[in-house]
């Protein structure tokens, strides 16, 4: 009796621990799902760039993120008072009832086109929604809505030429003053193609505007000179100016290259450039044409980013007491053994005084490149503002670091034989954002005085309340 009650105990036992096991399983089962399937997650919206103001059409990208379950529903909608529009969708479908077909991220580039929608200019709102895969709400999915307030703003900035220079040469150097009416994002001159940046007059007149430019020495007509603005919302401006090309005959000369200068120089450049091949010819080759162009594209990138602050104040000083060896653009054909070899043009002027002369600043700037370069050997490039640089090179010595502000007259290096220089001298250069031009017209007191300083005197006081 005993043990069949014991039997009996023991079967209830086992089958309430059975059932007890069944239902904690469907508990855990129940809560996985719950966790999975109805999870409260909300997915994540991320806005990359500024909207807040845009013109006629801007792209603007978006990343879209749900880890959990994945996106179901991306929808981008504009308001703007009673009118609304649609101006982005997609949808995911899913596949089960169980599956989850959404991704997990999703980033997509939106073209924003008020003119398209019908909208004006003033406040609007840009609604984006996205929705994920959960079956929470009733398996409507989590959701995430923002609401960014923006402005239309379709007109372009309007710009007013106050001054530009009337006569250039090829190789010489202009300006042009202008007003915009806008605050304005990026503006500057482009001539022939190439941008020159735009920089505040003065503090005073926050909305008058200079831009300076050179013109490369090989310039043949001006196809064009524009100012251009573009604003806050991607609006672009213009306004279009003439001037007269005075026409420039430079100096043509010959250059005989000798088995003392290939041994003298060949090998500084050998270790420089480990690269080279050839006989000593093949190797001055390579470096008067395919280092010089490399060279050069350093010297553009050095001089890329201008200080917006004018340093420079009067004419640019000559090294004292020296003799011009080579004058700015000369064309230089070389030959060896009476053959020739190579044809360059020579892009500054080449002062001689004594050996190892001191060389100074040739006027207020900051240190942008102090280094070894090339075909100038030593060099030192300082930027003078509103993107004016000098070039010193050659140098035997160079005395400054980059970074340094050096005044007007101040020692900077010595002149010397580095790079492709058969003598001691320093090779002197002017780089009007990036282009080189003649020196000549920084040196002139006069020059600078008709063509910059009275210009920006007069813009200061007659168009004061303009």
């Amino acid at each position: 009796m005993s043990d069949s009650f014991e039997r009996m105990t023991g079967k209830k036992s086992a089958k309430s621990m059975i059932l007890s096991l069944f239902f904690l399983a469907l508990i855990v089962v129940g809560a996985i799902a719950f966790f999975k399937y109805y999870e409260r997650e909300k997915p994540q919206i991320s806005l990359h760039g500024d909207i807040s103001i845009f013109g006629l059409t801007r792209e603007v990208k978006f990343t879209f993120s749900d880890a959990r379950s994945g996106i179901s529903l991306v929808e981008i909608v504009m308001t703007q008072g009673d009118k609304s529009a649609k101006v982005f969708g997609k949808e995911f479908s899913r596949v089960g009832f169980f599956e989850h077909n959404g991704p997990k991220n999703l980033e997509e580039t939106v073209m924003l086109e008020s003119g398209a929608l019908g909208f004006t200019d003033g406040e609007a709102e840009l609604q984006v929604t996205v929705r994920d895969f959960s079956f929470w709400n009733w398996m409507a999915g989590n959701e995430t809505i923002i609401i960014y307030p923006v402005i239309m703003d379709t007109h372009p900035p309007k710009i007013s030429i106050l001054h530009s220079t009337r006569y250039v040469s090829p190789g010489g150097s202009g300006m042009v003053v202008y007003k915009i009416d806008d605050t304005v994002e990026k503006h500057g001159l482009t001539v022939n193609g190439h941008f020159n940046p735009g920089f505040p007059v003065s503090d005073e007149q926050n909305d008058r505007y200079i831009a300076f430019f050179g013109l490369p020495f090989d310039t043949e007509k001006i196809d064009r000179a524009v100012v251009s603005a573009t604003d806050l919302a991607g609006n672009a401006g213009s306004a279009a100016f003439g001037m007269i090309l005075k026409k420039q005959n430079f100096k043509q000369d010959q250059i005989n290259i000798s088995d003392n200068f290939l041994n003298l120089k060949i090998p500084e450049f050998a270790h420089e450039y480990p690269q080279l091949s050839g006989s000593l010819v093949d190797k001055f080759v390579y470096v008067n044409s395919r280092i010089r162009e490399e060279n050069y594209q350093a010297i553009v990138a050095a001089t890329a980013n201008p200080s917006p602050l004018r340093l420079w104040l009067g004419p640019f000083e000559r090294m004292a007491r020296s003799s011009r060896m080579a004058g700015f653009a000369e064309y230089r054909t070389y030959y060896y053994n009476n053959d020739e070899i190579d044809k360059q043009v020579h892009l500054g002027i080449d002062l001689a005084s004594t050996k190892r002369a001191e060389v100074k600043a040739a006027n207020r700037g900051n240190v942008v490149f102090a280094n070894y370069l090339g075909i100038y050997g030593n060099t030192i490039i300082l930027d003078h503002g509103q993107g004016i640089f000098s070039l010193y090179s050659h140098l035997s010595e160079i005395g400054v670091a980059v970074g340094e502000l050096k005044e007007k007259g101040a020692a900077i290096g010595l002149s010397g034989t580095t790079g492709m220089a058969g003598g001691d001298h320093l090779h002197f250069s002017i780089l009007v954002n990036g282009i080189f031009v003649t020196p000549v017209e920084w040196w002139d007191q006069q020059w600078l005085q008709l063509n910059i300083d009275d210009i920006l005197d007069s813009s200061k006081s007659k168009y004061r309340n303009f």
